[in-house]
């Protein structure tokens, strides 16, 4: 097998396999998304904070209250750094307290009106697994997008097998070289 046979195959395969190892971390490890994403915005909130602590130093006008955000901002990028899945675990909370007030809500409407409270129960009792349990939510939703990452990579390898799309310009006898 020549080099740029490897390289071809290695050019109509790689990104298929890729796209399906991907799926499969976040299939298996969900929480490693969440990391990822709270590392990244972490590292933006400092930067960000570096940057308003640049012009803070450069400026005229509100200097202190300038300084003061940027040490606010650090701050918040050091801990969602340390702690990646502190934000995961407070956006479930957060959803889950929202779900559970509204669904309380809904149930009372629900006995006031004499109609069933059926969905308003529903929404109260994952409301409430979403409290007791936060990472509950940022996990399905990561498994489930790993689920359809896994899928679309597995119709990519397949569409590559079947109909491969090799760069054979050089051994094509119908093309006549003039040097």
């Amino acid at each position: 097998m020549k080099k740029q046979d490897i390289f071809s195959l290695v050019q109509l395969f790689l990104a298929p396999v890729l796209v399906i190892l991907l799926g499969l971390l976040l299939l298996v490890n969900p929480d490693s998304a969440s990391v990822l994403l709270s590392k990244l915005m972490g590292g933006m909130l400092m930067l960000v904070a570096v940057i308003v602590g640049v012009t803070a130093l450069f400026s005229e006008r509100r200097r202190v209250f300038k300084l003061v955000c940027a040490v606010l901002i650090l701050n918040c990028g050091i801990v969602l750094t340390r702690n990646p899945l502190l934000l995961a675990s407070f956006a479930g909370r957060l959803v889950g307290l929202l779900l559970f007030i509204d669904g309380l809500g809904d149930l009372l409407n629900a006995r006031r009106c004499g109609i069933r409270g059926l969905m308003p129960l529903i929404v109260t009792i994952l409301g409430g697994v979403l409290i007791l349990m936060p990472m509950t939510a940022s996990r399905l939703i990561f498994g489930l997008c790993g689920l359809l990452v896994t899928i679309v990579g597995v119709v990519m390898l397949l569409d590559r097998v079947r109909h491969p799309r090799l760069n054979r310009s050089d051994d094509d006898p119908n093309i006549i070289d003039a040097l």
